[in-house]
């Protein structure tokens, strides 16, 4: 199936913390830099969370300096049960609404490449014909071309759909992942294409 590719919808899921036990087993986690101001005014940086702020926020930074996301004060028992249960909710949602974005663009993307196929059978057809009618085989060409540029704007929507789903950390997870080759570890299904950069837009598809 072209279009949402299987690295596409893994990594969308796995950005919302779904079947992150797998993904785990082949991608290195990525570097991060705790830093915060404790009570006494100093300033203070480490690679995991800082005891001396627990009582505060901590800044959780990318290794480029950009902030990932800023962490709350440590929570009691309660509160993080609490939260946990609102995670556990929240990204069961997000993996019903990722796979719902997935079904849709795969059935789509079937009819539309039927469409593609279809096109270019006649297009083989009117070039087959001694001579050309190069109106009609011109013609043909721009309707295989429009069709490719629907369902490559169709994967692109997609795409966008199912990131719209994620939070803002989730999103750079994706991003991080992405960036960092998570494909070279991770099974592709279906035969679909792994994420490129396009040319002329610049988004990975």
């Amino acid at each position: 199936m072209s279009g949402f590719s299987a690295t596409w919808a893994t990594a969308l899921l796995a950005a919302a913390g779904i079947g992150a036990p797998a993904l785990a087993q082949t991608t290195a986690p990525p570097a991060q830099i705790f830093t915060c101001t404790n009570a006494a005014g100093k300033k203070l940086t480490s690679d995991r969370p800082i005891p001396e702020c627990n009582d505060r926020e901590q800044r959780v930074l990318n290794g480029d300096g950009s902030v990932r996301r800023v962490q709350g004060p440590v929570l009691t028992a309660d509160e993080r049960s609490e939260a946990e249960a609102r995670e556990r909710e929240a990204t069961a949602n997000a993996a019903r609404k990722l796979e719902a974005i997935r079904g849709d663009f795969a059935r789509e993307a079937i009819r539309r490449g039927a469409d593609i196929r279809i096109a270019e059978l006649d297009l083989g057809t009117l070039l087959g014909q001694d001579p050309v009618d190069l109106a009609k085989a011109e013609a043909k060409t721009r309707e295989v071309a429009q069709l490719r540029a629907d369902l490559r704007i169709a994967r692109l929507r997609a795409v966008e759909q199912g990131k719209a789903v994620l939070t803002a950390e989730q999103r750079a997870r994706l991003q991080t992942m992405l960036s960092g080759g998570m494909h070279h570890g991770m099974p592709a299904t279906s035969g679909m294409p792994m994420p490129r950069r396009s040319a002329d837009t610049g988004i990975r598809l």
